[in-house]
């Protein structure tokens, strides 16, 4: 069953095609990595599933929505109360975290649950806690995002996207504002999502998570899809020019 698919997307700013004819799909249960160049139209694509860009032509499904569709040449995006449920179904990790810097960690995650959703505080703060142990932070129920190191912050924004339970979690280079050391207390997280089945589309430039726990990797450059497949062909068998030198250059 595909939680989401993009057809044909074109994304243009004036007369440069970010995106150039981007297809996809992803399966429930999937955890897809999209790697390739900066530049190459990555981030961009995620930021149109949840129309946090729009695009200039193509189709998106989520879950058994449409979002935008394009006929006879005019795209269309459906009325912005859809739109907003529709984009629920999605949950959105930033490179540079973006926590409330007022709220403690466990009002962080439950939050959003009690306000938009309507769920009660007290199964609000029990689902948070919950999540806070998913993390291994909950301990840090009551700091502050300030309070913490930027492998935890990312952490809590994660519990804090699954506290709303979408139907897929959006990555959009997690660890890259992250010092080396600690990179790995997110992407051992990111692994747990995997091993329990969490849908996850993710853009990174970590080659190892791309290899190991992707389920499958899409390989990108100037806004086209180059390559697609599992990882093993991707990484041991690529078949373009350019993936082959994209790999020579990240394995030196």
């Amino acid at each position: 069953m595909s939680i989401l698919k993009m057809e044909n997307i074109v994304k243009k700013y004036k007369n440069f095609a970010a995106l150039d004819g981007v297809d996809l799909e992803v399966r429930k249960g999937q955890t897809v990595a999209i790697i390739g160049p900066s530049g190459s139209g990555k981030s961009t694509l995620l930021r149109c599933v949840n129309r946090l860009d729009k695009i200039t032509s193509g189709s998106i499904i989520i879950g058994d929505d449409t979002l935008v569709s394009t006929i006879n040449g005019e795209t269309s995006y459906v009325k912005e109360d859809k739109v907003r449920e529709i984009c629920s179904k999605t949950g959105m990790i930033f490179q540079h975290f973006n926590l409330f810097p007022h709220m403690t960690c466990l009002r962080n995650i439950s939050y959003a649950p009690i306000t938009v959703k309507g769920i009660s505080k007290d199964i609000a703060i029990e689902n948070a806690r919950k999540l806070l142990d998913l993390v291994g932070l909950r301990n840090k129920e009551l700091a502050y995002p300030g309070q913490l190191s930027g492998g935890q912050k990312q952490r809590i924004a994660i519990a804090r996207a699954l506290a709303m339970n979408p139907e897929i979690m959006l990555f959009d280079e997690p660890t890259s504002a992250l010092d080396p050391e600690i990179i790995g207390e997110v992407l051992t997280v990111m692994k747990k999502l995997h091993d329990d089945k969490i849908t996850m589309l993710v853009v990174t430039h970590e080659m190892s998570f791309a290899k190991e726990v992707a389920d499958f990797v899409i390989f990108m450059d100037k806004g086209k899809v180059v390559e697609k497949g599992r990882p093993d062909e991707i990484f041991n068998h690529p078949e373009s020019d350019r993936l082959k030198k994209f790999l020579q250059i990240v394995y030196k």
